[in-house]
């Protein structure tokens, strides 16, 4: 199955606001699945740290394509799964391919930018648990404000 055509299996069609100049489209994989865990297609929507790249990160595996973001995703596939992310695939070895290909674009920078890019999905993660545990609390509340009424 070819990346546009997968795209379109997910309900995405034509141009939409995270799709690049290069045809890529950023935030297109896995939007059924964001969208029946977190109430949005994307997660950039959400506003969380780092949730245009995971969006675009999602949507270059899901058409095979190795970026910073894809490698990203892939090296914190375990902890994005369990906070609800659907990771379906992951590129091999992505610590080691994410840190050369960051030697190869950003030079002398590269330590830097790896250990940013860690943080900031981790702090995506970390926003993702707190969206989904203020998910109950939320519906209790709804609950207790309907039955008072």
């Amino acid at each position: 199955m070819g990346c546009r055509s997968y795209l379109q299996d997910l309900g995405v069609h034509g141009m939409s606001a995270g799709e690049h100049s290069d045809g890529r489209t950023g935030g297109a994989a896995g939007a059924c699945g964001v969208r029946g865990r977190f109430g949005v297609g994307r997660f950039a929507d959400l506003g969380l740290p780092g949730g245009a790249l995971v969006d675009e990160g999602l949507a270059d595996l899901a058409c095979g394509r190795t970026s910073v973001a894809s490698l990203l995703v892939s090296l914190a596939a375990p902890r994005l799964r369990r906070e609800g992310v659907p990771v379906t695939n992951t590129q091999p070895d992505p610590e080691m391919r994410l840190y050369r290909l960051l030697s190869s674009t950003e030079g002398d920078l590269a330590y830097a930018r790896y250990n940013a890019h860690l943080r900031l999905i981790v702090s995506f993660a970390d926003a993702c648990s707190a969206v989904r545990l203020a998910e109950p609390e939320q519906r209790a509340s709804d609950s207790h404000s309907n039955a008072g009424g």
